[in-house]
């Protein structure tokens, strides 16, 4: 009797450990479902920004493409009115070149140069009004107070007769386009001191030179 108590007492043990371990696999089980679960949003998920990745892609490689395209035709466009500003120059430039040729024309059958010369002159004159009228300007230079930013000193003197500084003649003529200077003025300018830091010699330094 003792025997089958104990046996009882064993098979009941038993069962419940049986139970706890249905217990445990069951809850291993809806764990397992819920990672199975979670595994399968993840994938979704990582399909998703995949696809988001080749859309954004895709995206950047047509924008890519378009601003090249946009550039050419920037390019193209630029060059063709660069083009077209210098067709309508050459065009107006045209009557110029007529009246320098009918200059030339006109000297070799009258076998007279001074008319050549006065139609040089007239070619000259038509052509300064021409680039006057598309903003070319003279740098006023001589008896104007030197200006680095204007003009350009390629020889001084030493003279009582003009004030210091002062630009006594011009050398080469310095132009301005709308304000931005294209080419200084060369010039001779008046320096009363002996040092000079521009490195030119005065013609009374020169003659001393010379007469040494």
């Amino acid at each position: 009797e003792t025997k089958r108590i104990s046996y009882k007492n064993k098979y009941l043990e038993a069962e419940k450990k049986l139970a706890a371990r249905n217990e445990e696999i069951e809850k291993l089980k809806k764990e397992l479902s819920s990672l199975k679960g979670k595994v399968e949003e993840l994938k979704r998920e990582a399909e998703t920004s995949d696809k988001e990745a080749e859309e954004y892609l895709d995206h950047l490689k047509r924008l890519k493409a378009d601003f090249e395209n946009y550039k050419k035709r920037m390019i193209k466009e630029r060059q063709q009115i660069i083009n077209w500003a210098v067709e309508d120059l050459i065009k107006e430039f045209l009557p110029v070149l007529d009246d320098l040729e009918r200059a030339i024309k006109c000297a070799q059958v009258s076998r007279d140069f001074s008319s050549l010369v006065q139609g040089i002159k007239m070619v000259y004159d038509h052509f300064k009004q021409l680039l006057k009228k598309k903003g070319l300007e003279e740098i006023s230079a001589e008896g104007e107070e030197f200006d680095p930013h204007l003009h350009e000193a390629i020889m001084r003197i030493e003279s009582d007769k003009h004030p210091d500084n002062v630009v006594v003649e011009e050398m080469r003529k310095g132009y301005k386009f709308k304000d931005r200077v294209l080419r200084p003025a060369m010039v001779k300018v008046n320096k009363r001191t002996s040092n000079c830091q521009d490195g030119t010699e005065s013609q009374d330094e020169k003659k001393k030179k010379e007469s040494q």
